[in-house]
């Protein structure tokens, strides 16, 4: 045969395959051979008319011909062209994909190309294509020996009456290791896991009917099930039929399957519960292992508590009696010891590994620290296959508990730490509730007699506001100094909340030491305090008194009654203590009924005012909306904090008219500011859940939008997020149809209750404001910082906006910029002002840019 008068262009990545290709066509005295090394190449080539090619020899893979679609258009763009496909190395064709491309090919061939195969396969004869499913043989002999041994795809020759198999390729024999005489004979489908007879039957008949079966099966050549694409085709040899059977090994995409899932398993396991054991039993099973445990080290300095086992058998026992002096100087060098196979030959001094005859073994050293030392162990009585990976999926184990053992380390060595108050130093609220707690079981048994005192400063919120919260903060740590002189041996002091204290005194001391300790600590807090400027301050503080058990025998109840005793003295003059009664209780609710009907005529007298702080943009830094906050400016006692009149007006209900009054305010300042100085300002208001019970708080709101013509979306309602709801279900469906409204709804103090993904996926809310409390202790607590950088890192993930109140300090400020907050909020810009102060601030704006 000569190819004198064609030309021929071979187009693939490999060198070799193209030298193959080259020599075969040289061999035949082609006209022109012409090569090219990338797919751009090829085109150029094909594109030039002054050559005609005949035959191209192209490559399928990534980087050349993809699909198809792709050797369609080859096909289309010269029809006259014969194509040869050479199907890369790193490609991996299903039967289907390897059928569809031998119909649209005049040859088809697997990389690396062998001369022998090319001459086999007849590659370079022009004319009418052959049938792919018809092959014209004079002897069958003659194909077995020569295309069905040179292929490197395992396949099978089967008779189509008996459905047994006849011959078995070189590349069958050498992938599935089995013996020629071993296989002939046999029934394909006995040998599978097809096992009843119905599913044999219909199997039957599809091939028998459509001339092909693609199908998985576990097939079994003596070494166990194996899994395998097995696709049967009809072919022809003079005039007989048989089946051709091509089998594609898919043991390593299901162990590449089983091991991605182990690896996501093994880095989810609760190393406290037992509720993984079956999966990592399973695991176990699935790598050749016998055991699994991870034990630590005791005072005796060897690896002898049990921390955790899923071995198949009572493995640990054996391994904490015997000495591992080998294996612990390996780990005590390097983190990871491992032997593939023959441990206990190779480590023979070990009484755990010769005494089962361990083979494969791997170690891990876990320890976190001194206190810590953990390794995690695990192997087999047999040699492993895919042993880096079965290395890697208990090392994931063993780095899973590290960290898990490494954080609770941490959260010990902070456990202490996290008792106490930052700022003071003293114990902070959680846990002088816990201390009460024991106190009182102790007091029980012991029959003693215990006191809590509550005290808070008077006139606090002055200093705040006034002076700022330096100032503040400096007052409540010399208050703390006090407190800690005084109390000494006696008990404990606690920073409650903000300006609010509590004592705790434990050691049976007498009603008349109480009362000393109190008069002790009123008279220190009223000398003047100096403070860290150099200059000093006049304070005062009211102090309530509760005894245990004679005022209560829970710590709810001393606390109440403290805080009823406290209530009493600042309303007789402050700068005193009172101990709890049960007359006060009486005292208390004539207090509250009288100090409601002033809140009734607060109202009608236009008494109720808004005051408001701006938000600034942290990104400009200029103002962009503002939270509304109420006042009440009553005509002799001055603004009476929202602290003290809010919660009688959320259980009188008259939170719904107060409300509403801040609303409709705030709507009409906003309206009047942005038509006034052209700004997109927002205006945020806060919403009390006693509001959300009002079934026509939704119309409510609607009118007053209507009434002042502000757009819904530049008002936002504000929901305290530690608050909780007389009905969740009610709640979520009164904020859907706030956000239905056009408005907008914020989280308010984030951080300090639910602080969840869940949490946040229900409240349809934009923005999430922090609280203070972490904003206060930026470059003071880790702990805070922490949690401010994963609240907000957590926001931002789900598309919220961040809102820090409580900026102070330019400090805060940079840090907060810098971890992406938005917006800002706090006295480093201005603290809660007047309708007519904001006026001034907005006025006081634009001529500064005018002029710029």
């Amino acid at each position: 045969m000569s190819f004198h008068d064609h030309n021929v262009l071979i187009a693939c990545s490999d060198k070799k395959d193209r030298l193959q290709f080259f020599n075969y066509f040289d061999d035949l005295d082609a006209e022109k051979i012409y090569t090219a090394s990338d797919v751009e190449q090829m085109h150029e080539l094909l594109a030039e008319n002054e050559e005609q090619f005949t035959i191209l020899a192209f490559e399928i893979s990534s980087q050349w011909i993809k699909n198809l679609e792709k050797i369609n258009q080859i096909k289309n763009q010269h029809p006259e062209l014969k194509l040869i496909a050479l199907v890369a190395m790193n490609v991996n064709l299903t039967p289907r994909q390897h059928g569809e491309i031998e119909k649209m090919v005049d040859g088809m061939f697997y990389s690396p190309v062998t001369q022998q195969e090319l001459l086999a396969k007849g590659t370079a004869q022009v004319g009418e294509r052959e049938s792919v499913t018809r092959i014209h043989s004079e002897e069958l002999e003659a194909f077995l020996n020569v295309h069905f041994q040179l292929t490197s795809l395992p396949k099978l020759l089967v008779e189509v009456d008996s459905h047994k198999i006849l011959q078995a390729n070189e590349a069958m024999l050498q992938q599935f290791d089995v013996k020629g005489a071993a296989i002939r004979g046999l029934v394909w489908h006995e040998i599978s896991n097809i096992k009843k007879d119905k599913e044999i039957t219909r199997l039957k008949s599809q091939l028998n009917e459509a001339g092909q079966l693609n199908k998985m099966v576990l097939l079994n050549f003596g070494h166990g099930y194996v899994p395998v694409n097995l696709y049967l085709y009809s072919v022809v040899f003079d005039n007989k039929t048989y089946y051709l059977a091509e089998l594609f090994d898919q043991t390593k995409q299901q162990f590449q399957q089983m091991f991605l899932r182990f690896l996501n398993e093994v880095t989810r396991i609760n190393f406290t519960e037992n509720r993984d054991k079956t999966t990592m039993q399973n695991m176990l099973r699935w790598v050749g292992f016998e055991f699994c445990f991870i034990v630590q080290k005791e005072l005796s300095d060897q690896y002898n508590q049990k921390i955790w086992d899923v071995s198949l058998n009572n493995y640990v026992d054996h391994f904490v009696q015997s000495n591992h002096d080998f294996i612990n100087r390996k780990l005590a060098k390097d983190q990871i010891f491992d032997v593939r196979e023959q441990a206990n030959k190779k480590i023979p001094a070990d009484e755990f590994l010769n005494f089962y005859g361990v083979s494969s073994l791997v170690a891990y050293n876990c320890s976190v620290d001194d206190q810590s030392q953990s390794v995690l162990v695990a192997g087999g009585m047999k040699p492993v296959k895919n042993w880096d990976s079965v290395k890697l999926l208990f090392h994931q184990m063993a780095l899973h508990f590290k960290q898990t053992m490494a954080f609770k380390a941490l959260k010990k060595s902070h456990e202490s730490e996290s008792q106490y108050d930052v700022l003071t130093e003293l114990m902070n609220r959680r846990y002088i509730v816990k201390t009460i707690e024991q106190s009182i079981d102790i007091a029980l048994k012991k029959r003693h007699t215990l006191a809590v005192m509550f005290l808070d400063l008077d006139r606090f919120k002055v200093i705040n506001d006034s002076l700022g919260h330096d100032v503040g903060d400096d007052v409540l740590v010399s208050i703390a100094n006090i407190l800690k002189k005084n109390v000494k041996n006696h008990g404990v002091a606690a920073r409650y909340a903000g300006d609010e204290f509590l004592i705790l005194l434990n050691q049976n001391i007498s009603k008349s030491q109480v009362n000393q300790i109190a008069e002790t600590i009123l008279k220190d807090v009223a000398n003047p305090i100096k403070l860290k400027n150099g200059s000093e301050i006049n304070l005062t503080i009211s102090l309530g008194i509760a005894y245990f058990p004679e005022h209560g025998t829970s710590v709810n109840k001393l606390i109440k009654h403290a805080d009823i005793a406290l209530y009493n003295a600042k309303l007789n003059g402050k700068n005193r203590y009172t101990v709890y009664s049960e007359e006060l209780d009486g005292d208390q609710a004539k207090q509250s009924e009288e100090m409601v009907r002033n809140l009734q005529a607060a109202i009608e007298l236009d008494q109720i005012e808004v005051y408001y702080q701006p938000k600034i943009n942290a990104s400009t830094e200029d103002i962009m909306g503002f939270e509304a906050l109420v006042r009440w400016e009553h005509p002799e006692l001055g603004i009476i904090s929202p602290g003290l009149f809010i919660p009688l007006a959320e259980q009188s209900e008259l939170i719904f008219p107060i409300g509403l009054l801040v609303i409709e305010k705030a709507c009409r300042a906003l309206k009047q500011w942005q038509e006034q100085f052209k700004l997109p300002l927002t205006m945020s208001v806060n919403l009390s859940p006693i509001q959300l019970n009002d079934k026509d708080l939704i119309k409510k709101i609607n009118r007053i939008i209507e009434e002042t013509a502000v757009y819904p979306k530049h008002l936002d309602f504000e929901i305290t997020e530690s608050e909780k709801f007389k009905s969740v279900k009610d709640a979520l469906l009164m904020f859907k149809k706030i956000v239905n409204l056009g408005c907008t709804l914020s989280i308010d103090d984030f951080g300090t209750g639910h602080s969840t993904l869940d949490y946040l996926r229900k409240i349809p809310a934009k923005t999430l404001k922090i609280d203070q409390v972490f904003v206060k202790n930026i470059g003071l607590s880790p702990d805070d910082e922490a949690i401010l950088d994963a609240t907000i890192d957590m926001a931002k993930r789900v598309g919220h906006f961040i809102v820090a109140e409580g900026v102070e300090t330019e400090e805060q400020r940079q840090y907060l910029t810098s971890k992406g907050c938005d917006y800002f909020q706090g006295y480093l810009f201005s603290r809660p002002v007047p309708a007519s102060e904001i006026d001034r601030i907005l006025t006081d704006r634009e001529k500064i840019l005018k002029k710029n």
